[in-house]
């Protein structure tokens, strides 16, 4: 069945990322809409972890009921009770993305079975995995992850997981871009990366909201170099031709973290980077995408240089990934013990 034009996407990915919204719409069809129902559904999530709620139950409840509708379409009256038991003070586009959810639910069952399939779990891995955070770390009103390694299992989920989404997505696209351990691990690591920048870029916003995400900005800093380099890895992978479109998705993404990185290196929170940075870089990878040793070049150029690329962590044979972790991921379990994501307690 037909999807809705991109135009209907575009409207609601404006209201909640202008950044993401340019991103998506340089995709080409069927791509773009498939992974613009992908995010916004996934920013619905998003917003059932951010807003506001009277107690951990009714967000809960919230969590439950969207995961519902993701299985089964619900009957209006479900909705309307779901809608109306979000809290008020919402942002305009985040109230105008959740009304949409009947119509992003049937997108979702227009999208071809496999890939349907791999945004439903998705989907609801993420959820799980918001939830159990909120559930396990929440004292006294905040939000406190005690180290490093909780914040890189909240990434694996919140961001890991959409970067091995995207790669379903474009595996299935593009005839040379192929699925193997090696890429389903940089897909990962792509996701850590831009995951912790966002932690970085948000950290007093969070922490004054009562959201401690960061033990030790140090220690996430150093972590950031293995994730970059894996990320540069995942975007020199995918097809130079056939994926040109998915290639600039990527780099630009990534490129962008890297010069935030370093805005944040010498200005601290006290500014965000300039729309003309973003612009020159954003034109800037425009012509090299197609060479590889160039963006490398730019690559070296952005990633900070007190950081080395050997200041990697290595997690410890006696470590082992946790049974609640486990029991909410259940794909490829076996190959998550070679990858350096640092999950393992």
């Amino acid at each position: 069945m037909l999807m809705r034009s991109f135009s209907f996407y575009y409207q609601h990915l404006e209201n909640v990322s202008r950044s993401f919204s340019f991103c998506i719409s340089q995709l080409t069809s069927p791509a773009k809409e498939w992974v613009a129902l992908s995010y916004l559904l996934l920013r619905v999530a998003d917003s059932i972890e951010d807003a506001k709620w009277q107690d951990l139950q009714a967000q809960s409840d919230s969590f439950a009921a969207f995961k519902s509708f993701l299985v089964q379409t619900p009957a209006n009256d479900q909705f309307t009770k779901w809608l109306s038991s979000f809290p008020s003070q919402l942002p305009l586009g985040e109230k105008q993305l959740l009304c949409a959810v009947p119509l992003l639910l049937e997108e979702k069952d227009n999208l071809p079975e496999s890939i349907k399939q791999s945004v439903i779990k998705t989907i609801l891995q993420v959820v799980d995995g918001m939830h159990y955070f909120l559930n396990h770390y929440h004292m006294e009103g905040k939000i406190i992850f005690p180290s490093l390694v909780t914040t890189n299992q909240y990434c694996f989920f919140v961001a890991g997981l959409v970067g091995k989404l995207l790669s379903h997505i474009f595996t299935d696209l593009l005839s040379n871009f192929k699925w193997t351990a090696s890429l389903l691990n940089q897909a990962f690591h792509f996701g850590f990366f831009l995951q912790k920048i966002n932690l970085l870029k948000d950290k007093v916003d969070d922490e004054t909201s009562g959201r401690y995400f960061i033990s030790s900005e140090n220690s996430l800093r150093e972590s950031l170099v293995i994730h970059a380099h894996h990320s540069l890895a995942y975007v020199k992978s995918i097809p130079i031709i056939e994926g040109r479109q998915y290639r600039l998705f990527c780099a630009w993404s990534l490129f962008i973290g890297l010069a935030s990185l370093k805005w944040l290196d010498k200005y601290g929170h006290r500014q965000k980077i300039k729309p003309r940075e973003t612009y020159y870089l954003v034109n800037q990878i425009n012509m090299l995408i197609d060479d590889n040793r160039a963006l490398e070049k730019l690559f070296n150029s952005y990633l900070p240089g007190q950081y080395e690329e050997g200041s990697c962590y290595a997690s410890e044979s006696t470590k082992k990934i946790p049974t609640w972790f486990k029991k909410i991921y259940d794909g490829e379990m076996d190959s998550l013990i070679l990858f350096d994501l640092d999950i393992e307690v």
